[in-house]
């Protein structure tokens, strides 16, 4: 339809059309206002007609649809509609119009589904008519697993089957190629042995890791040793999943590792850090190569233990046999195993003890399988005798001696809770000639005798010298003496045998002294004092070459002797041999006779006539 306006006439000519839609057509509406000619039109905007929908395993639909010409200048565009909604793929929406005449929708459910596609030019809008697609298949939404068996043996290969399914559980036979994927649920063996599976390269992948497994068909199923096979190290129960990160198993594969075979012993105390000579409850287990409990060792089995030592008093490790009996180490010990443990039952089957102090490592083995070794510290029993130890045992008469006191338990280990200051009080060695004491320096360093309380500091079970102090034994007779100590409580039961020896010759004495008459003086070696002699009173003795403590020396050489004078009075048998061997004492006697009458006060002199000039020895006799 035309119209012509007369020219000249000035109006408002307002045009208008209702938009309707009729059998698929689209009627344009436009307005306008002006003076002049003008010339009104009105078309329609065909739909489109959808030509196919084909549905497709997996959840998706392909749709094609009849291209649209445009009534005028511009390009026509279309959306699509699916269930009344947005449909999903590269198919355009409601926001996204395109050119486009084909397009994939994907992620669909199973079931039936009802499309419409809309044309578009400016504002013109046609849609065609519903067409509906039928998908059997939905898209992938679990992993299903399953294996060729479900009760392998620990590190054994069982081959899994993974298949993509959809939320109806049919197999998405789309789900195709290389995927990533990562399996849980089997944890690392008590060995650290890591469960596994070959990716599609044959590879082992730890759980956890990704592994690249390739699909057929919606299924990927191992070939030779790869794409699939799982090794399991832990024995047990478990449950196995996988997921490639966006879809995984909804119901994981339940799996039960049984042990493998016995392949080496494992070995645990009850305490590693038992007191000497008390019990120590020991477990016994048979292990796989995986370190799992090898259940199918059991019964009597012959063990040896080994590792730890006899105590310093000789008390040898052992460990209960299965009756009962203390069998020592190094000897076969029958053990009972019940499911690969053996474990104490009261004091039987594995009650071990140990008797020397210390760290040592133990081990056990059947004869064919043998267990790593356990640390275990012994640590020694309370103190129940001292011990004696010297710097030398054969030490000179006088000459300082470094004496150490132990305290030690019942099995001859240091008993090191023995500490502080203790009272010992020693024995054994006795006087020089000369009346010297042996003593033992105390810790606070003043010589104390034999027979009295001497306080030493005990370190860790030990006394030993220190600065000279704390333990500085001096004897001074030359004898073999068996040196004992007790703090009252607990003592030595052995001595220490000493063997003192004669100091360098340096003095001469008077010795087997006898008097007619009279008091002999108590100290009467190097010096004599007779008082009460009386007239015509005799004095005897013998004269011997000392060291500086009055022991004999012996073994002297030849060419000494001893000539005794007289301040008064005679003297017979003079002068006096030293014999070349043996002990150097005069095997004669002089003898000394005072006056006839008369008081007297007379000093008796010894000095060598020949030899060596050893310091003089002299007596005194008075009436």
């Amino acid at each position: 339809m035309r119209r012509h306006l007369p020219a000249g006439i000035a109006g408002v000519v307002l045009a208008a059309t209702l938009v309707a839609v009729l059998c698929g057509s689209a009627i344009a509406y436009f307005s306008t206002t002006g003076t002049g000619d003008a010339t009104a039109g009105v078309t329609t905007l065909a739909a489109p007609t959808i030509s196919s929908a084909l549905p497709a395993v997996g959840g998706t639909v392909t749709l094609t649809w009849t291209a649209v010409t445009p009534p005028g200048a511009g390009t026509v565009t279309y959306t699509v509609l699916r269930d009344g909604g947005e449909p999903g793929g590269n198919c355009p929406g409601a926001s996204s119009p395109t050119a486009v005449t084909t397009c994939t929708d994907s992620g669909l459910e199973v079931g039936t589904h009802t499309y419409t596609v809309s044309a578009r030019w400016h504002t013109w809008n046609a849609p065609s008519s519903s067409t509906q697609a039928k998908v059997t298949v939905g898209p992938a939404t679990e992993l299903a697993l399953s294996a060729s068996t479900t009760a392998p043996a620990a590190g054994a290969a069982d081959n899994l089957t993974i298949t993509a399914r959809d939320a109806k559980g049919s197999t998405v036979t789309t789900y195709g190629g290389s995927h990533s994927l990562t399996f849980s649920g089997a944890s690392p063996s008590p060995g650290g042995n890591v469960a596994t599976v070959a990716n599609s390269s044959g590879t082992a992948i730890a759980f956890g890791s990704a592994t690249a497994i390739e699909f057929t068909l919606g299924v990927a199923t191992v070939s030779s040793t790869r794409n699939g096979v799982m090794n399991l190290y832990r024995a047990g129960a478990t449950t196995i999943s996988v997921g490639d990160g966006s879809i995984s198993s909804k119901v994981g594969l339940a799996v039960t590792v049984a042990p493998g075979a016995a392949s080496k012993l494992g070995l645990s105390a009850a305490s590693t850090t038992p007191t000497a000579g008390t019990s120590d409850n020991l477990t016994t287990t048979a292990l796989d190569p995986y370190g799992n409990t090898a259940t199918a060792y059991t019964g009597s089995h012959k063990l040896t233990f080994s590792g730890a030592s006899a105590s310093p008093s000789g008390e040898l490790p052992t460990v209960t046999s299965s009756s009962g009996t203390a069998t020592a180490f190094g000897s076969a010990t029958a053990i009972e195993f019940n499911a690969g443990i053996a474990s104490v039952s009261g004091s039987s089957n594995g009650t071990m003890k140990l008797y020397k102090s210390g760290s040592t490592s133990l081990a056990v083995s059947d004869g064919s399988l043998t267990s790593p070794t356990t640390a275990v510290t012994v640590a020694a029993a309370s103190a129940a005798k001292l011990s004696l130890s010297a710097a030398s045992t054969t030490p000179t008469a006088g000459a300082s001696d470094n004496l150490t006191t132990t305290a030690l338990d019942p099995y001859g280990n240091t008993a090191s809770a023995y500490t502080g200051s203790h009272n010992v009080t020693f024995s054994g060695a006795t006087a020089s000639p000369s009346g010297a004491a042996p003593t033992v320096v105390n810790g606070a360093g003043a010589a104390i005798s034999f027979g009295s309380a001497t306080a030493l500091t005990f370190s860790s079970g030990v006394a030993a010298v220190t600065s000279s102090k704390n333990g500085v034994m001096t004897l001074n007779k030359a004898e073999t003496a068996s040196i004992a100590a007790t703090d009252g409580s607990i003592s030595t039961t052995a001595g220490l045998a000493i063997t003192v020896s004669t100091a360098t010759a340096l003095k001469l004495a008077l010795t087997h002294v006898t008097i007619s008459a009279g008091s002999l003086g108590s100290s009467c070696l190097f010096t004599c004092t007779i008082t009460g002699l009386g007239n015509s009173g005799t004095v005897k003795a013998n004269v011997a070459v000392t060291d500086s403590l009055g022991n004999p020396v012996t073994a002297l050489g030849t060419g000494h002797a001893v000539k005794v004078t007289a301040s008064g009075g005679t003297i017979a048998g003079t002068p006096l041999p030293i014999p070349s061997t043996g002990v150097a004492e005069s095997t004669t006697q002089f003898t000394y006779t005072s006056k006839s009458s008369g008081s007297f006060t007379d000093t008796i002199t010894a000095a060598a006539s020949e030899g060596t000039a050893y310091t003089s020895a002299t007596a005194t006799a008075s009436k």
